[in-house]
């Protein structure tokens, strides 16, 4: 049965960072309404769509992800 679930993933831009001043909080993403079997897979597929949305920004900057929080939505 699946779940709703909202995902909210921590992350810098570590060598956007050398060019600017370090952050001292990491840059926040959250996905609402990720529709999953548990929350696992919830983790997977913000995961992938955040890579995915990340490469299609078209900056020149790593983003690393720090942490991944899943809650039920």
């Amino acid at each position: 049965m699946a779940h709703h679930y909202v995902v909210c993933i921590e992350f810098r831009e570590p060598t956007y960072e050398l060019a600017t001043a370090p952050r001292e909080q990491p840059y926040t993403w959250t996905l609402k309404d990720i529709v999953a079997r548990d929350e696992d897979e919830a983790r997977l597929l913000a995961v992938g769509r955040f890579r995915h949305l990340a490469s299609l920004s078209g900056v020149g900057w790593v983003r690393e992800i720090e942490t991944v929080r899943v809650s039920e939505g």
